[in-house]
This record gives C-alpha cells, sequence and structure tokens, in this order.
C-alpha cells in the first residue's frame, strides 16, 4: 500500500497527486484510530459517569447471566479496547471483539424495531463493518503492533 503512485492523468485535479501519494500511507491508519476514538468515550460514560446503570439494564433485558458484569466488561472494552485500536496494541483481539458487540447490539438490541436511519442503526452497523475490517487487516504499518515480533 505505501508503494502506490498515483496516476495524476487519471485525476480532474492533477495537481493533488503527490498530496495523495504523501498521505494515503496514513490512511488505514486514521480509519483505525478514528473507531477507537469513537468507542472511547462510550466506555467512558459507562464506567466513569453512571452510565453503567442503563448499560445493566440493557443486559438483563438481553437475559444474559451476571448482567453487570457483562455492562462493566463492554465499558472497558470500549475504553481501553477504544485506546488500544489507537494506538494499534493487539488490534485484531480487540477489533473481533468490538465485531461481537456491534453484532449483539444490531441484532439482540435494535434489530426487532429498526429502520434504517432509525435509533442509529446505521452507526452500529458501520462501526461492525468498520471493525471487522480492521480485524482482517490488523495493527497496520502505524501500530504498536508493528513494532511486536508477532501479533495475532
Amino acid at each position: 500500500m505505501a508503494n502506490e503512485t498515483v496516476d495524476a492523468g487519471r485525476l480532474i485535479f492533477p495537481g493533488v497527486a503527490k498530496l495523495y501519494e504523501k498521505f494515503s500511507p496514513y490512511s488505514y491508519t486514521l480509519v483505525r484510530v478514528a473507531l477507537g476514538l469513537i468507542l472511547i468515550p462510550h466506555g467512558a460514560n459507562k464506567l466513569f459517569f453512571g452510565d453503567i446503570v442503563n448499560a445493566t439494564n440493557t443486559m438483563t433485558k438481553l437475559g444474559l447471566a451476571a448482567p453487570a458484569a457483562w455492562a462493566w466488561f463492554i465499558g472497558l472494552l470500549e475504553f481501553f479496547g477504544g485506546l488500544m485500536l489507537v494506538f494499534g496494541l493487539y488490534t485484531r483481539a480487540v477489533a473481533l471483539a468490538v465485531v461481537i458487540e456491534m453484532a449483539v447490539i444490531t441484532f439482540g438490541v435494535l434489530w426487532p424495531k429498526w429502520f434504517w436511519g432509525g435509533r442509529g442503526m446505521e452507526y452500529v452497523v458501520l462501526m461492525g463493518l468498520v471493525a471487522l475490517a480492521v480485524f482482517f487487516r490488523g495493527g497496520g504499518a502505524h501500530s504498536l503492533d508493528a513494532r511486536m515480533r508477532k501479533e495475532f
């Protein structure tokens, strides 16, 4: 990906070819970091600002055993997992957990009553698909994972 060049002759505005070439190696990192930054405040709300009660109620409605433990787990995943995505640390493991979380939200919480554009379903689906892409791709060149000898 980093070795790709932009064919200026194919661009409507050929003068931006060098700009595209300069920043395109960072585009995947931007996507991974954005996903993490979106998750962090949701986890912070659960862990530090009292939203754990709502999360526990949701887990209870889903019929999960130990709903408070699941709510805390989700808060930890969103906050610390979001930070891990930002830095690209154990990226695939965190991304897989986020894929599962978004699937549960999609089909366990929103599915019975959702329509596209209503109740935020499009955001949950997008985040799940982005997490799936991150799972397949891993941390990328600009991550802590890239500095480790092995990764998931």
